[in-house]
């Protein structure tokens, strides 16, 4: 547990240092919640709420469900339905297919990859979306426990402008706290071309949980 603290403060200390007035700065919490598999497949709930550092008004609460695969060869793949709420009071449908894969590296790295594609209902209107995550990291024991510091980006493609129009980069650090359970603590930089400001600082943490 020490090392999720040590790690929450770092990111703290880094985001303190990114601030600036041309950025939006937020504090980001998601919990994934799988429960007892059936056959290798499991029901997911999530949850993923947005906060403004500045004042702790909520920006956005995604929350939704779905199935994840067994893993094969290293491969799984899942399928969520989620509602997101921003701070407008726009609501947006999101129907999520997306496959993932773990690639072992020379000396004990790992590269992680989700390919993801939303179809997105956004007040009756339908579009399109490709994201694209690479993460590469390396476990390594810290005191008493074990934990994967990464770095990772995600690259977002939008079918309707055809171009990509976000990328995120990203550090953190993946802790298991109980078996079953772990808790990633990350500091993400967006470059958004479709939000103004474009930049954004997310400060977050990412609990998985599976029954």
């Amino acid at each position: 547990m020490r090392s999720v603290l040590l790690a929450s403060l770092g990111l703290l200390v880094a985001t303190a240092m990114c601030s600036a007035q041309s950025q939006t700065h937020e504090y980001r919490a998601e919990v994934i919640i799988t429960l007892p598999r059936i056959r290798g497949f499991g029901l997911l709930m999530v949850m993923d709420q947005r906060l403004a550092m500045s004042d702790l008004t909520q920006d956005e609460i995604n929350i939704g469900s779905g199935i994840i695969s067994p893993q094969f060869h290293r491969m799984s793949a899942a399928f969520e339905a989620r509602q997101v709420k921003t701070v407008s009071g726009s609501v947006e449908h999101r129907y999520i297919p997306t496959f993932y894969f773990n690639l072992p590296l020379p000396g004990g790295f790992e590269v992680r990859d989700r390919n993801r594609f939303e179809m997105r209902d956004i007040a009756g209107t339908w579009s399109q979306r490709y994201i694209n995550r690479t993460a590469i990291g390396h476990t390594i024991g810290v005191l008493d426990w074990t934990t994967f510091p990464f770095v990772q980006s995600d690259a977002y493609y939008d079918v309707k402008s055809s171009r990509f129009n976000r990328l995120d980069g990203t550090v953190g650090t993946r802790t298991p706290l109980f078996p079953g359970s772990s808790i990633d603590t990350f500091l993400t930089r967006s470059s958004d071309q479709g939000k103004t400001p474009r930049v954004g600082i997310t400060l977050g943490a990412l609990l998985r949980v599976q029954l």
